[in-house]
C-alpha cells in the first residue's frame, strides 16, 4: 500500500438558484399565433402608434434582444416567476422561433456538427465531397 494522502475530489458547488441571475422583472409564457411559445422577460410598450408586447426571450440562460409583439398576435399570455421561465427556457436553438433564433449570439449556440462525407459507390474508397 502507498503512503500517500487521499484527496477527496469535491465537486464543483452548484448554484441552489440559478434563475437569481437574470434580471428581476415580469416574465411570462406567451402562446402566439404562428405556434410559437416564447419564454422571457415582458414589457407592454407602445410603438408606431399601438401597443405592443415587448419581450427579452430567455434561452440558454441568457436575456436576448428584445423583440416586439403585436397585441392580435397574443392568444395566450401566463404570467410567471422567475424561477419557471429559467426552468421551461428553451435549451435547443431549434425550439426558437425562427425570427427569434436568426439574432442569438454565436456564443450561446452549440458548436456545428461537422457534415459526414458521403460515399458515392465508387471502389475506390475516396469519400465523394
Amino acid at each position: 500500500m502507498s503512503d500517500a494522502a487521499t484527496i477527496e475530489v469535491m465537486p464543483p458547488p452548484v448554484d441552489p438558484k440559478p434563475w437569481e441571475a437574470i434580471a428581476e422583472g415580469d416574465y411570462a409564457i406567451v402562446e402566439l399565433f404562428g405556434h410559437t411559445t416564447p419564454i422571457g422577460r415582458i414589457a407592454e410598450v407602445e410603438r408606431f402608434g399601438t401597443k405592443m408586447l415587448a419581450m427579452e426571450p430567455l434561452f440558454n440562460g441568457a436575456l436576448l434582444d428584445t423583440v416586439f409583439h403585436g397585441g392580435a398576435t397574443i392568444y395566450r399570455l401566463t404570467p410567471c416567476s422567475r424561477q419557471v421561465a429559467w426552468e421551461k427556457q428553451p435549451k435547443h436553438d431549434y425550439q426558437l422561433p425562427p425570427s427569434i433564433r436568426a439574432v442569438v449570439p454565436a456564443a450561446l449556440l452549440p458548436a456545428p456538427e461537422a457534415t459526414p462525407a458521403r460515399y458515392n459507390g465508387d471502389d475506390d474508397d475516396e469519400p465523394n465531397f
